[in-house]
């Protein structure tokens, strides 16, 4: 599993950590090991950027929070 999905698949059990993701996002994932590129393909919204990132076609590992304070 790519880091950027083991962080999603976090993100998606851990109440904590998306609560902190809402409020600063970026910081979130640059703690939790995600490079530059990553995040700024999270940040914005390119699924197909993403796809290509994590290696998982079906994006079926993580979900995207592109707009959190919403």
């Amino acid at each position: 599993m790519s880091n950027m999905s083991a962080f999603f698949t976090e993100l998606a059990t851990n109440a904590l950590l998306l609560e902190a993701y809402k409020l600063d996002p970026r910081a979130v994932m640059k703690s939790n090991g995600l490079t530059q590129e990553e995040i700024d393909a999270v940040m914005s919204g390119d699924k197909a950027r993403v796809s290509q990132l994590v290696g998982d076609k079906d994006m079926a590992m993580y979900m995207i929070i592109t707009n959190p304070t919403e």
